[in-house]
């Protein structure tokens, strides 16, 4: 057993501000016991493997755009939010409080990726138009982009324009 020492002021501020570390690390300083793994599988956010079926029933839009080529075209298809919304994820009056933070993860064949948060995918807070294209110029997408392609009307770079889309996985953040 250590001698009895006398606690200094600087010992305690020391102390304290280790105990706080702690607490904070851990989640409980702020009574959040979240950590940062991701959602369980049994999450009630949709994971999506996009096939035209899921297109059935929503809203089509067709928007006429400048494409990656220098190319005027016309694409048609869905609301990006629209589709999530329809198959589960928050919108409207259930997108607030933590769940500002999700978003999505299109997923395309080759592998390539886009995340789009999904408050800029809901009418509520934006008018920013996100379309799951299907058909270019009234016809179905050749194999080169499609059957799926992402369109976002007024981004100055075509990066998240995403080509071949196969998935939609809504993610909750950490």
């Amino acid at each position: 057993m250590l001698p009895h020492r006398e606690c200094t002021p600087t010992m305690k501020r020391f102390l304290v501000g280790v105990t706080l570390a702690a607490l904070f690390f851990s989640g409980t300083a702020t009574g959040n016991s979240q950590t940062s793994t991701p959602a369980p599988a049994n999450s009630p956010l949709p994971r999506l493997s996009v096939t035209a079926t899921l297109l059935i029933g929503l809203p089509r839009r067709t928007v006429t755009v400048t494409d990656e080529t220098g190319q005027t075209a016309s694409y048609s298809g869905v609301d990006l939010g629209a589709l999530l919304a329809k198959n589960g994820a928050p919108n409207g009056a259930t997108l607030r409080g933590r769940a500002v933070a999700d978003y999505v993860v299109v997923k395309a064949a080759d592998g390539y990726r886009a995340v789009f948060a999904l408050c800029e995918l809901d009418p509520a807070f934006t008018a920013k138009i996100v379309l799951l294209a299907d058909q270019r110029n009234g016809a179905a997408m050749g194999s080169d982009v499609g059957p799926f392609r992402i369109v976002i009307p007024d981004e100055k770079r075509h990066a998240r324009w995403v080509r071949k889309v196969t998935e939609l996985d809504v993610v909750t953040a950490p």
